[in-house]
């Protein structure tokens, strides 16, 4: 799968969606010891890195550099 820009960025929205969801419910979550703060601190990391990725292929896929990897902008 080559993504273009356009789907890049409908993922990397998304990613951002979940990680603010994460930040809004984990915290009451370990309150009500359904995880721990361990736990939760690692899945908000881990998507919080998703995101960070998703916003690098964002920036770093340009015309130029889509060409150079073969996705294709429609």
């Amino acid at each position: 799968m080559q993504p273009n820009k356009a789907e890049i960025d409908l993922m990397r929205r998304c990613a951002m969606r979940e990680l603010n969801k994460r930040k809004n419910f984990y915290p009451k979550w370990v309150e009500k010891g359904k995880m721990t703060q361990q736990q939760a601190d690692f899945e908000i990391e881990g998507m919080r890195k998703i995101v960070d990725y998703f916003n690098w292929l964002d920036i770093h896929t340009g015309p130029e550099q889509q060409n150079l990897f073969g996705i294709t902008t429609t």
